[in-house]
């Protein structure tokens, strides 16, 4: 049996040759290391009276939320099964280092397409992001719209201040009205535990720090008001609090009663309101604070009640309400007075249409302008005061729109991102009197042409009927005659569309003869709610159905050939990526699953302990409901693994992650392992210093797609050859 020590010297000697024929790279790893052997616990699990025998349950630490608030914590025995896991991936991937650098480099190359500066408007100022090459995080910044010196308002790398992770929420952070004060949200362990930091921008003075809070909050826009979302001892959002910013005095408004709703805040366009939103997935309520009485009780706007999502904004002087009330699952918008904002005084104003789905609103002065979803195509239409309309269309067969918030109620244009798989990002601006779109030229780098690529937009044919679009990314000229290796991404939950935008690593991977695609499946909301709503819970399965028909129909069509097409799928998207590795081992060259919610059966059974809660009930089932949890057995990818000839895998995790736990990663490579009949590498890498979306910092994101698509291409081509699973293996290759 090889041992470690010889296996990494005969790896750094294939590194000097990997220049030579393939054949000959690989005479110098012959032989491999035998992977992790983790015992086998016969573990009783189940909740709800369904018993059954787990052999990895070990996996879950004791206090899993201690574990959460100090990764440190970690049990030994388990930390020794990560350490051993990450060796074992490390050596395996280690033949790919060259490789993994230059796909580095060409995605650090590309980045500054990435991102185009949007420049928005407000008090005089103009707003905006830059991450100039080399630098580990973008910056906040603004300037004055008739001249001047710019002013830093975010350095995230200098809050950072040298130490380990550190990310910003998933929203933006927030300036007050006023242009006076700027607020963020920031993470240093990666489990969401944020701080809400207020500063005053001239004098650089912090101003408020809120620790331990969800991550949204809202400022009121005379700078004097802080409302934020405060976490329960499970980390739900749990309460909204105010804090005068001139006394440092808090005050609690509201405590969400329902453990399954989650909690947001954000202010009007107008900034007449903040408002605070519960919601669950399948039912929401609003309640508004009227900031010219900021100490005022919030004012609810209509019950929550089953079946009734809306949101809230203001237009015109009045509320205006997007919602699916009266049977339009696609949403129609709503108008209301605030005095009267109860549902039974709702008037429509946009009506509902089968199949459009209106996403976001954003009002100004003299316009209103909606994001729509469209037959998987998203879209902007703007409405004037009259009630005229005006939709902007688009040229390429498939792209993405990035829509800044907190856009100035005053201003005379919309300002926005268009891109495609690939055209870099251009700035936009739509001047709202009319019409007119103006597009500033897209950023360029030395080596890139997008017209040495192309888009396609393709239509697969699930079991039942349906249509699933598939959006394609390849070299124009491309022959199609199934040799291609490909990649297929997909998401698949929550309602979430996939936008088709332009990324780097996807570029530099096509650049390497590889098709790449998106499948946009039922679970994302490409084509109306019921694409998403009609495979909740008993019904998952037909989003692994559908990624598995968009598989077969690019083969059909001569894009790759089964046994050369990886499958990529993060979180939820995991989750599919785990599913069809289980119901379709063969379709696939190799699987990549990061952060996979593969082990959604013991997960929710312990959702009373989990920071998603019983906000996860409806869309994954009720594991207390004996036909929910009958049928989240039948698609957990956990509970679905058995003996097969499984391709090369790929999952990642990280320790600190509230969202995807990670002993579920570490758990189903351990099963399959155990399970497989095949000769191809198993793997996960489990960080300890890192957060659901990887480690933080720009180096840390590119190093990740470089290691994910260095494994696409050795999976794809078989290059590990046959890899020994077990000790008998390597014994009988020894033999």
């Amino acid at each position: 049996m090889t041992t470690r020590r010889s296996f990494l010297a005969a790896a750094g000697a294939g590194l000097a040759t990997l220049a030579l024929p393939a054949r000959r790279a690989l005479a110098a790893a012959a032989r491999w290391p035998i992977p992790p052997q983790h015992a086998r616990i016969a573990t009783e699990v189940g909740r709800f009276g369904h018993r059954r025998i787990d052999g990895f349950a070990w996996f879950r630490p004791k206090d899993w939320l201690a574990v959460l608030r100090d990764p440190t914590a970690l049990d030994a025995p388990i930390r020794a099964a990560v350490e051993a896991e990450n060796a074992y991936a490390d050596a395996m991937l280690a033949p790919t280092a060259s490789l993994q650098a230059a796909l580095a480099a060409r995605i650090a190359a590309l980045e500054p397409l990435e991102a185009a500066t949007l420049e928005v408007p407000s008090g005089g100022h103009l707003y905006y992001t830059r991450r100039a090459p080399g630098i580990e995080y973008a910056t906040w910044l603004r300037r004055p719209v008739d001249g001047g010196k710019e002013q830093m308002l975010l350095d995230p790398a200098r809050e950072a201040d040298g130490g380990g992770y550190y990310a910003l929420h998933w929203s933006d952070p927030v300036r007050s009205g006023d242009g006076r004060l700027f607020a963020w949200a920031e993470d240093r362990v990666g489990s969401g535990q944020y701080t809400v930091r207020v500063r005053e921008i001239d004098s650089g003075r912090l101003v408020a720090e809120v620790p331990d809070a969800y991550g949204t909050f809202a400022l009121s826009p005379d700078g004097r008001w802080l409302y934020w979302v405060g976490r329960d001892a499970v980390g739900r959002a749990a309460s909204i609090h105010r804090r005068d910013l001139h006394s440092g005095r808090d005050t609690l408004l509201y405590e969400e009663p329902d453990a399954g709703f989650f909690l947001l805040m954000r202010t009007t366009a107008s900034g007449r309101y903040v408002v605070m939103r519960s919601y669950n997935g399948a039912r929401s309520e609003v309640r508004l604070v009227p900031m010219d009485a900021p100490e005022s009780a919030p004012v609810l706007v209509e019950p929550r009640a089953p079946g009734l999502n809306y949101d809230v904004d203001d237009w015109n002087g009045r509320l205006l309400i997007l919602t699916d009330a009266g049977d339009a699952p696609d949403f129609h918008l709503m108008q209301a007075d605030i005095d009267a904002p109860g549902q039974a005084h709702w008037r429509e104003l946009v009506p509902h249409r089968p199949g459009r789905l209106i996403t976001a609103v954003h009002p100004f002065r003299d316009a209103l302008v909606r994001e729509e979803w469209h037959e998987a195509q998203h879209r902007l239409v703007r409405m004037a005061r009259d009630g005229s309309e005006h939709t902007i269309a688009f040229d390429e067969p498939a792209y993405a729109l990035r829509v800044p918030a907190a856009q100035d109620w005053n201003a005379d244009a919309l300002v926005f991102g268009y891109q495609s798989p690939r055209l870099p990002e251009s700035a936009c601006r739509l001047v709202l009197d009319d019409d007119r779109l103006v597009v500033a030229d897209p950023p360029s780098v030395p080596g890139y042409d997008p017209s040495r690529y192309e888009v396609r937009r393709l239509s697969a044919p699930a079991a039942d009927g349906a249509q699933v679009p598939v959006t394609v990314l390849m070299r124009r000229g491309q022959v199609l005659d199934g040799s291609s290796p490909l990649l297929l991404y997909a998401y698949g939950s929550y309602g979430a569309s996939v936008e088709a935008r332009f990324q780097p690593s996807n570029t530099a991977l096509v650049d390497q003869g590889w098709i790449h695609a998106i499948a946009h499946v039922r679970g994302g909301a490409e084509k109306g709610t019921a694409w998403w709503r009609s495979v909740l819970t008993r019904h998952k399965r037909t989003s692994f159905t559908d990624f598995i028909a968009c598989a077969q129909h690019l083969v059909a069509e001569g894009c790759s050939a089964p046994g050369r097409i990886v499958v990529r799928g993060m979180s939820a998207g995991g989750l599919l990526a785990g599913a069809v590795f289980a119901m379709r081992p063969e379709l696939w060259g190799g699987v990549i699953a990061e952060v996979p919610f593969v082990d959604p059966l013991n997960t929710m059974e312990h959702f009373d302990t989990h920071p998603l809660g019983t906000g996860a009930l409806p869309i994954w089932g009720d594991p207390r409901v004996p036909e929910d949890h009958a049928a989240i057995q039948a698609w957990s990818p956990y509970e679905q693994l058995g003996s097969a000839a499984y391709p090369a895998l790929l999952a990642t995790g990280a320790v600190a992650d509230e969202r995807v736990a990670f002993y579920e990663p570490l758990k189903f490579v351990a099963k399959a392992r155990a399970l497989t009949t095949g000769d191809q590498p198993l793997m996960v890498r489990i960080a300890m210093a890192a957060g659901h979306s990887g480690d933080s910092g720009a180096s840390a994101a590119r190093a990740q797609e470089a290691r994910l698509y260095a494994f696409a291409m050795w999976a794809a081509g078989r290059r590990w050859g046959a890899v020994p699973q077990r000790p008998d293996d390597a014994a009988a290759d020894d033999a």
